[in-house]
């Protein structure tokens, strides 16, 4: 249990006096990680795809470190957060409900010894928050809000339990009681951060409720008020798809505002014009984001480059995301190994993922056939159903009987993408109709299936639409454990060299390319073997995807934070 003393008055504006000077990063001013999902464990039903990935291998990191940090989160009670799919090859969802308490959560307790409750204006509504704790190995706490509390009326209790869902005013409700609820439990807690770190934009009301403290205690003017906001606020964009920078209708936005305006003594207007595009009539999280932070990451250099093009005037920083490598990486590959020590560790490995399939689907195939794998979140501009663009000519090349090839997928759409769950319909029947015994959909994607799949498969397909893939740490994960790439050079990618550590495909036709480098390329030097049956040539190229894959974990990750985001420049 974790007891903590209420701060008086006088003690909060000691500490809004503290967050003036902008003290440095230490355990006792550690960075504030906001986020609207963590994937920690498929135990912990907290994330949907790449962001929650991505956040959860932060912490992971940050805490191996050691490193003064700080997660707060939104606690998801499970709804919907099963995937499964029908006789037909339809997605649906199941709840995962659980209780916190079964799975490592604590509650936080105030000195009196009672449960710790913070509260949340969404317009005139009054939100109660119950606050829970998760303590990583190295004891980095993760805190998670909820509004499954007996203050709250029934309709309000449900606005945590699912992520994501809901209409637009429900999601702008859970973004303010991310970001509000967040800096008002950082108060209670009695830490004052160095900086908070706004992980992609739904966390970033956070600024509303610096705002209004601001004005109200320090007698600051709006627009000075703004200005140290802006120096204490740093913020990662993590795609260009519009799905994922959103906009909502100025009125709803600005009846959720007005509590927040009234304390920061300006209109409703002039709090909410931080986040209005331009001359635009709507409402951005994105925007808001850039005009309140010090500096904005890309994830990866080409990604930071469209940034700066889409939204100039900003202060871009690259900074390339990581992948968590002791989560990720199987130690028993290594590229110092012999030859036979590597391909026999590369089969170990893919014999294990194939018991694992078969475990969870009844199929199985045979370990030894050239295993190629796509698996990521379903989307659109992911592109999953070029591969079947011709049906028939994938056919001839994974039933090739000298160059066997088995064809893996696995993603899941997010539960409202009616497109997204129609496509994967789609693909499943083309596997099950066309490409029986040599394409499978593992179905309940998830940290386990997707661990799996980048240790077991032999090549690692990536084919978005030029531009819009922001990062794609799964191949970084694939590639680690010495599992080749064959991608278009986009998000990470395009800043690798390829030549002979696996194959580019070219973006520009890449249907064709897919299909060419998959058949004449790729199967013939797999299957190319020397005396002993060991086929040296792709070992070497495992080796050198070893080489790159391990340069993008968070350790590098991190350190980047820390020396160009997390420490002011002039």
């Amino acid at each position: 249990m974790l007891f903590l003393r209420v701060l008086t008055i006088a003690e909060a504006k000691t500490n809004t006096q503290e967050r003036m000077s902008s003290p440095s990063i230490s355990p006792a001013h550690p960075v504030a990680y906001l986020c609207a999902e963590y994937a920690l464990s498929d135990a912990l039903p907290w994330y949907a795809g790449g962001l929650g990935v991505l956040a959860g291998d932060t912490l992971k990191q940050a805490d191996d470190e050691q490193y003064p940090m700080i997660g707060i989160g939104l606690l998801y009670r499970g709804k919907n957060a099963l995937q499964h799919v029908d006789e037909t090859g339809m997605q649906y969802e199941t709840d995962d409900a659980y209780d916190p308490l079964q799975r490592g959560l604590q509650h936080v307790y105030d000195a009196q010894g009672d449960p710790l409750f913070i509260t949340v204006q969404l317009g005139e509504l009054p939100v109660w928050l119950r606050v829970w704790q998760y303590i990583l190995p190295n004891s980095l706490p993760l805190y998670l809000l909820d509004t499954n509390t007996d203050q709250n009326p029934l309709e309000v209790r449900s606005l945590t339990e699912e992520l994501y869902a809901g209409s637009d005013t429900l999601q702008l409700q859970k973004q303010i009681i991310l970001g509000v609820g967040g800096v008002r439990l950082l108060e209670e807690l009695r830490i004052t951060p160095s900086v908070y770190h706004c992980n992609e934009g739904r966390p970033i009301f956070a600024v509303w409720e610096l705002l209004a403290r601001y004005t109200e205690r320090e007698e600051m003017s709006f627009a000075d008020a703004v200005a140290l906001v802006r120096s204490q606020v740093v913020y990662t964009n993590h795609t260009l798809v519009a799905a994922g920078n959103k906009q909502y209708d100025l009125p709803k936005v600005e009846s959720l505002a007005l509590p927040y305006a009234e304390r920061a003594d300006v209109s409703v207007q002039e709090l909410v014009s931080l986040g209005v595009p331009g001359d635009q009539d709507s409402f951005s999280p994105t925007v808001m984001a850039l005009n309140t932070s010090r500096a904005a990451n890309g994830v990866c250099m080409l990604h930071t480059a469209i940034s700066e093009k889409t939204w100039p005037d900003y202060n871009w920083v690259a900074i390339t995301n990581g992948v968590h490598m002791p989560t990720w990486k199987d130690t028993r590959i290594r590229a110092d190994q012999s030859d036979q020590e590597l391909w026999d560790a590369h089969l170990q490995l893919k014999r294990e993922t194939v018991e694992y399939i078969q475990q969870k689907t009844g199929y199985r195939y045979n370990p030894e056939w050239l295993v190629v794998s796509w698996a990521r979140r379903l989307a659109s501009y992911k592109q999953p159903e070029l591969l079947f663009s011709d049906v028939e000519r994938l056919r001839a090349i994974l039933t090739n009987a000298e160059r066997p090839v088995m064809l893996l997928m696995s993603g899941k759409a997010h539960q409202g993408d009616r497109a997204g769950k129609e496509l994967l319909q789609t693909i499943i029947g083309y596997m099950r109709d066309t490409l029986p015994g040599h394409a499978l959909y593992i179905p309940g994607y998830s940290l386990g299936v997707a661990k799996m799949l980048v240790t077991g498969s032999d090549v690692w397909l990536n084919t978005p639409v030029f531009g819009l893939e922001a990062c794609g740490t799964s191949g970084m994960k694939a590639a680690a454990n010495g599992v080749i790439q064959a991608s278009v050079a986009d998000g990470w990618v395009a800043e690798v060299d390829l030549t002979t550590a696996g194959w580019v495909l070219d973006h520009t036709d890449l249907q064709a390319s897919l299909y060419t480098t998959l058949e004449d390329v790729i199967a013939p030097l797999y299957y190319q073997r020397d005396g002993a049956g060991v086929p040296t040539e792709w070992l070497a190229r495992m080796r050198e995807s070893m080489k790159i894959g391990e340069q993008f974990g968070t350790d590098r990750m991190l350190e980047q934070y820390k020396t160009h985001f997390y420490t002011p420049h002039d």
